[in-house]
């Protein structure tokens, strides 16, 4: 009888050396994902407890290329550079003991092109402070307008506080004619500093979300658009949904330069994505990010798809959202894939990444929701020998196994990506912030994000 040699390999995909690299200046060009891409290797230094870190729980960077990380523990948001130095002027979101009558414990940031730091607790509010106004400083807002309705030339003049105010401001018949301005510093102070954007029990929430106890929204994520666009979305743990929320106008001011902005505040307008266990709907939301055209990525706890995309489409005077990943198409909703996914995040190229917690990993998919490489995670090949039943012989074959190993990264709970491809990672148990990016990026041309 002839013997047959047979030829085994047994792969355990794994890379993410906990080779150190240091991150020089930043790029202009974007993150794309091509032949000869290698391993995600550590950037040094580590962002640790020494940066005041405590239970870093959620991480975004600002289109000026700023690192803000929520602290739960700390009751503060930490704003960075990119090279790891702590900045100044940020100390109204320090010790956050006081926001509306309330201590603020946060969970989740992201930050709009208006330079609007959104920030939740968990509750049914929505936080907002603005970094442009107050790093130019405000001079005074609008305490009385006079409208015009240019139909009719009727003309109404109402107070900042008055119940009409917010109905005219907003109204598409009515312009603002006529100004007076104060320079009321209290009323200054209140818009300076962390206020509550959108709350679920505001009487116009109430009102306009008629099927559910907005009241009782819990919020579990937020994201902002990467446009001008004035609505966001919010993760509503309690209700398992994503709900959309319209920036209305609230208040006219005046910065120290002679600009003249609107702020605003939030109002429900739909429940995107409802509760559910097939693709594209949600079940225990827990993290949430969108790309350049809208399409919305969120991870879940719940049954039975961890990480949904959803695009919306245009259908007469709606938008509804529909899944744009099926189970069996995409590798990325594979059953029991990931264990617990904390967070998604999705860079400019529409690569995303997955924060799989329970795994202690970093997984990483095309625009496609194909598998492309892992990080935070070390690998070993081992040379060894195998015996495999073969009819009734044992036949011994060498072979090599490339095995996994965790644990440098104990407990990802947030991630997110920025322009040059450089992974941020919030690694809440060990009070850390890690970095990862592509080896075979290490000897390109770095330029300062503009």
């Amino acid at each position: 009888m002839r013997r047959a040699t047979l030829y085994i390999i047994i792969s355990f995909f794994i890379w993410g050396c906990l080779e150190k690299m240091p991150l020089p200046s930043d790029i202009n060009v974007n993150t794309e994902f091509v032949a000869g891409d290698t391993t995600y290797l550590l950037v040094n230094p580590i962002w640790d407890d020494t940066y005041g870190f405590i239970t870093p729980i959620e991480i975004s960077i600002a289109p000026d290329g700023h690192v803000f990380v929520a602290d739960s523990a700390a009751k503060s948001i930490f704003v960075l550079d990119q090279s790891g130095n702590m900045l100044n002027g940020y100390s109204s979101l320090m010790n956050m003991n006081d926001i509306a009558d309330t201590i603020i414990y946060p969970i989740d940031i992201d930050i709009d092109q208006k330079m609007n730091v959104f920030f939740i607790d968990g509750s049914n509010r929505i936080y907002r402070w603005n970094q442009y106004w107050n790093k130019i400083g405000i001079e005074s807002y609008a305490s009385f307008a006079t409208f015009l309705n240019p139909s009719t030339g009727d003309t109404i003049r109402r107070s900042n506080n008055a119940i009409q105010w917010f109905e005219l401001i907003n109204h598409p018949d009515y312009i603002m004619i006529e100004v007076e301005w104060s320079n009321n510093q209290s009323m200054i102070d209140s818009i300076s500093l962390p206020h509550v954007f959108f709350e679920g029990s505001w009487s116009r929430n109430v009102f306009a979300d008629l099927y559910y106890e907005s009241d009782k929204n819990l919020f579990s994520g937020i994201s902002t658009t990467l446009g001008n666009d004035n609505f966001m979305f919010a993760q509503d743990h309690y209700h398992n949904r994503i709900i959309k929320i319209l920036m209305d106008r609230s208040q006219y001011i005046k910065l120290v330069n002679g600009e003249r902005v609107w702020m605003h505040s939030g109002t429900f307008e739909q429940t995107v994505v409802s509760e559910g266990t097939g693709a594209g709907t949600v079940n225990a939301p827990l993290g949430i990010d969108i790309d350049y055209a809208g399409n919305l990525y969120y991870s879940q706890g719940g049954e039975f798809f961890s990480i949904h995309k959803v695009k919306p489409v245009v259908t007469g005077a709606y938008t509804v959202y529909q899944s744009a990943f099926q189970e069996g198409t995409n590798e990325i909703m594979d059953l029991f894939r990931f264990t617990s996914p904390a967070d998604v995040a999705v860079d400019l190229n529409q690569n995303i990444y997955v924060a799989n917690t329970e795994d202690q990993e970093i997984q990483v998919f095309d625009y496609n929701g194909k598998f492309f490489r892992k990080a935070g995670v070390d690998e070993i090949t081992i040379d060894t020998t195998m015996y495999v039943e073969h009819g009734s012989q044992l036949v011994e074959i060498d072979t090599f196994i490339v095995k996994e190993l965790k644990g440098f990264i104990t407990s990802p709970q947030a991630i997110t990506v920025d322009k040059r491809g450089v992974i941020y990672i919030c690694d809440t148990p060990s009070s850390r912030v890690l970095r990862y990016r592509l080896s075979n990026q290490l000897d390109e041309d770095l330029q300062l994000i503009q």
